[in-house]
């Protein structure tokens, strides 16, 4: 009777550590898969930051871009006003070359 109640001990055992194994490995699967996901959220946030930086850095170039046209716009238009006051005061005519950035 020993005999047969050590093999179903060490029978039994073995099914135990099957099982613990089964569920260890589970659960490594499981860390695994968080793990992944975790880092592809990190990857894809960081991505649409660098993409909204981006986008920030675009816009603040177009900007000062349209400011620096709008300004040349002004002088230019300065100079010309200024221009015609002192063709008309001397009663000749001066053209200023000016140098055109569109």
């Amino acid at each position: 009777m020993g005999e047969i109640e050590k093999k179903d001990k060490k029978k039994h055992e073995k099914e135990k550590e099957k099982q613990i194994e089964k569920e260890i490995s589970k659960i490594q699967n499981r860390h695994n898969n968080e793990m992944q996901a975790l880092e592809s959220r990190i990857e894809n946030h960081k991505n649409q930051l660098i993409r909204e930086e981006q986008n920030k850095i675009a816009e603040i170039e177009l900007k000062y871009k349209n400011k620096g046209r709008e300004l040349e716009r002004q002088h230019r238009a300065e100079r010309e006003h200024y221009e015609r006051i002192i063709a008309g005061k001397s009663g000749k005519k001066t053209i200023i070359a000016t140098k055109s950035e569109n």
